[in-house]
């Protein structure tokens, strides 16, 4: 019906694929200090002696330095995150993303090969989802590798494509250590989580619900608008993006009546709804301007395909504008202002 999504950026941000080799094997692992909003520092945990955070970070950055496994890393935070003051946690959860990007090649690359022995894969698929890994019998060899994963924070996960891969465990990450974040990394770690637990788009399809990715949309514009100097503007900014893209023009499947090239009326519904509900958002706005052009043209989205070639045409020419233009209104919408007491 339309030409096949290319790779959505919120993929490049969350995913190495299985197909990724393992790189120059290099186990040294660097960071870059993170940049963005910080909150004061706060008192570590009751009963934790405290330490000063450039010590701790040093320590952190010790131990990626020599790690093999993710799990060596989470081991460190479990046993110092309660030492941290907000500001040294926030830096330290931070640069452990910047630690699985350099791991994950070598872990995907690894996992590659595993699956090329006889039977591996077929293991696996057995086991279904949500994966046990516990339930692997006769290979504790590769039941206890991918355990040792589990343990780093990491999941398993499989492509649309049918391809398994390892992705961080944002989830994970969430509940074990959101409670020694700042607000900003909170609500991050949130709006990762919702992804890292169920993508919303793969294959040239959505993988959720207008609804639940309407909920997503807004989550991702809260966070922009509460933390302007946020620590993961940039991300949050690309998710929300790929997000409102797919919201609004993602007709690929079941949002067309091809007999009239007219938008479904519940599709149609979700956008008044959610204008309806969230009047004062920016996404309200954008969605607002897009009801409109809908009106204008009697809810009709595309000209007829050409006989003999495709059923679907071009999208009508003041739609096609809107959808050309959504990211310049999103940008002109989201542009950094100074931030608001209290946001942070």
């Amino acid at each position: 019906m339309m030409k096949r999504a290319g790779r959505m950026a919120v993929q490049a941000l969350l995913v190495v694929t299985v197909m990724t080799g393992c790189g120059s094997g290099d186990n040294s692992l660097t960071v870059k200090e993170p940049q963005g909003q910080t909150t004061s520092p706060q008192p570590g945990t009751p009963n934790s002696e405290p330490v000063r955070g450039k010590d701790l970070l040093k320590q952190l950055d010790k131990t990626a330095s020599g790690a093999k496994e993710a799990r060596e890393i989470t081991a460190f935070l479990d046993a110092n995150l309660q030492k941290a003051d907000v500001k040294t946690a926030d830096r330290m959860l931070l640069r452990l993303e910047q630690y699985y990007d350099q791991l994950l090649p070598g872990v995907n690359g690894n996992f590659k090969r595993m699956l090329e022995q006889p039977g591996t894969a077929e293991k696996l698929r057995e086991l279904g989802f949500p994966l046990d890994f516990n339930k692997i019998q006769n290979d504790d060899t590769l039941k206890q590798w991918l355990l040792r994963q589990t343990e780093g924070k990491l999941a398993l996960d499989m492509s649309g494509e049918g391809d398994f891969y390892w992705k961080i465990d944002y989830e994970a990450l969430k509940k074990a250590y959101a409670s020694f974040a700042s607000d900003d990394v909170k609500a991050y770690l949130a709006i990762r989580a919702a992804e890292s637990n169920k993508t919303f788009f793969d294959d040239g399809r959505l993988l959720i619900g207008r609804s639940e990715l309407a909920d997503r949309i807004l989550r991702a514009e809260n966070y922009l608008t509460s933390y302007p100097s946020g620590h993961r503007r940039t991300e949050v900014k690309a998710l929300y993006v790929d997000y409102m893209e797919q919201y609004i023009h993602g007709y690929r499947y079941d949002a067309i009546d091809e007999s009239t090239m007219k938008l479904l009326p519940a599709v149609k519904r979700s956008y008044e709804q959610l204008v309806k509900q969230h009047p004062d958002t920016k996404t309200a706005q954008i969605v607002q301007d897009y009801l409109e052009e809908i009106n204008r043209n009697k809810d009709v989205i595309y000209h007829p395909g050409k006989k003999g070639e495709s059923i679907v045409g071009d999208p009508k020419r003041n739609i096609g504008e809107f959808w050309s233009g959504l990211r310049s209104r999103i940008d002109a919408a989201f542009q950094t202002t100074k931030q608001q007491p209290g946001a942070g």
